[in-house]
């Protein structure tokens, strides 16, 4: 089992209700118990997520290839 998956265990059966709406995972963002020390590590959508590296739109890193592979054009 990772880490993660461990986490999620956890919290899914701290605060997953089958009676209550929503998956569990919904019912897991809607977290209250900041207090608790796995809060931050809990399963969260990258949607909702502030982690600015998943929001930021990825900018390319080099520059465009030209149209020529072995003196001729493709």
């Amino acid at each position: 089992m990772t880490r993660q998956t461990a986490i999620e265990a956890m919290c899914r059966e701290c605060c997953f209700d089958e009676l209550d709406d929503g998956t569990w995972r919904m019912q897991v963002e809607c977290c209250e118990l900041t207090d608790c020390p796995l809060y931050q590590y809990r399963p969260v959508s990258r949607s909702k997520s502030n982690d600015k590296a998943h929001s930021e739109p990825v900018q390319p890193h080099y520059d465009a290839i030209s149209g020529e592979v072995g003196g001729s054009l493709l």
